[in-house]
């Protein structure tokens, strides 16, 4: 038998929820996800890191593009005014 068929039989050491540092709030989830069959928890693991909105890539725009923007908008203006207007009132 070949060893990668052995490695495949073997099954993985177990571990309990308790030796792995997990929320509270996570421990029902994570105990629902340990019900499940591998290949069915992949696909929910599969569709939550889809749903994941918090990581959203930057938009990159080229030079060329960015140097074209330039004094689309305008940052002008009097320091020394406004900061009189501001403190004089």
């Amino acid at each position: 038998m070949r060893i990668g068929a052995i490695m495949r039989q073997m099954k993985p050491a177990e571990t309990s929820p308790q030796s792995v540092a997990l929320p509270d709030a996570l421990r029902p989830l994570a105990t629902e996800l340990a019900k499940l069959s591998e290949q069915e928890r992949e696909l929910v693991i599969s569709a939550a890191r889809a749903a994941n909105t918090t990581r959203r890539p930057h938009a990159t725009i080229s030079w060329a593009s960015l140097m074209s923007a330039k004094g689309v908008v305008s940052f002008g203006g009097n320091a020394v005014e406004d900061c009189d207007a501001l403190y004089d009132g």
